[in-house]
């Protein structure tokens, strides 16, 4: 009984997506959502047992429903806006509440998947792009000497702190979300390379893959071996599911290029758990990123490298894991 229940509440919504969805390998059903005018698949399904959730990145609407008698308003408004009739929500609701002794009454509000909605923030007042400083500037000199000079926005902060950081801006929708700030010199080891202002569940450059004709995107563990092989990063060594759900809605061949150290172990992981690909390509023992292997190889060499050596097999990128 409780199976026929809960398909018939799942249905309401599942049977009247549209046409053009995409399906993520972590469950998704990407679309544009109905509830505003988004064009670039932002919105998105999710069952988790008896559960169902959906949640728009472009204008924040989240609802769903878990086993109690009763379906939220902004569900039954999304089933409706999807094509179900009123109908159709009236019967499924008569259904819930004949049989709500067999049902959880603890929820009687929308289920809603746990996800972040980022917040725009605004760079501080004595923020200064670094293209315009002058070319003897320490900060220009590094970020000329990583190669990252002109291919992304970077920025200087005169406040103590910061003084000597380089700064990246973190986007998303186009909008500034965040930042990163890298020491170019850390005194001590007890100075951290990275001071990051972020949110939880961004993805770095997301916002150059989401209309790009690119069938491919390469995830990175850091900003600077994005920038320098147009890629997107998960700043870190493992990836939330908020990222994951970010990545795999673009609709693209996801291949992890993961850092060459023991750390990354739990990233490569989890991305064979998503269906992406990892590679290892054959690089120098002194590339230890894809940053390095940039200004040995350059960068077309190091993307068609990175996509030569990708593999979904999970024992061979297990077995290549263990020798980093």
């Amino acid at each position: 009984m409780i199976d026929e229940i809960v398909y018939s509440v799942h249905n309401l919504l599942v049977s009247n997506l549209p046409i053009k969805t995409n399906k993520t390998p972590s469950g998704w059903i990407t679309m544009d959502c109905p509830m505003c005018s988004d064009t670039r698949k932002r919105g998105g399904v999710i069952t988790n047992g008896t559960k169902i959730s959906y949640h728009c990145f472009n204008c924040n609407y989240t609802t769903g429903w878990s086993p109690s008698p009763h379906m939220g308003k902004k569900y039954k408004d999304l089933c409706e806006k999807l094509g179900a009739t009123s109908t159709d929500i009236h019967a499924v609701q008569l259904d819930l509440l004949k049989n709500s002794e067999v049902l959880s009454t603890e929820t009687e509000t929308d289920y809603v998947y746990s996800m972040n909605k980022f917040n725009i923030m605004a760079l501080p007042d004595d923020a200064v792009s670094v293209s315009d400083l002058p070319d003897n500037h320490a900060l220009k000199q590094y970020a000329k000497e990583r190669g990252i000079l002109g291919l992304y926005p970077l920025y200087h902060f005169t406040d103590t702190i910061n003084k000597k950081r380089l700064i990246v801006p973190f986007f998303y929708n186009n909008e500034l979300i965040g930042w990163t700030g890298r020491h170019i010199n850390p005194p001590d080891k007890e100075t951290p390379k990275y001071l990051h202002n972020m949110q939880s569940g961004y993805v770095f450059n997301i916002d150059k893959f989401v209309e790009s004709p690119r069938d491919v995107v390469v995830v990175t563990e850091g900003v600077f071996d994005a920038i320098l092989i147009d890629g997107v990063s998960v700043l870190g060594n493992s990836v939330t599911a908020e990222q994951a759900y970010l990545i795999e809605k673009l609709g693209k061949r996801v291949v992890l290029c993961p850092d060459r150290d023991s750390a990354g172990k739990e990233l490569i992981d989890q991305a064979l758990e998503l269906g992406w690909e990892v590679s290892f390509p054959p690089w120098h023992h002194d590339c230890k990123d894809a940053a390095d292997a940039v200004n040995k190889y350059t960068r077309l060499g190091t993307l068609q490298s990175i996509l030569s050596y990708a593999t979904a097999n999970k024992i061979k990128a297990q077995v290549k894991s263990k020798l980093l």
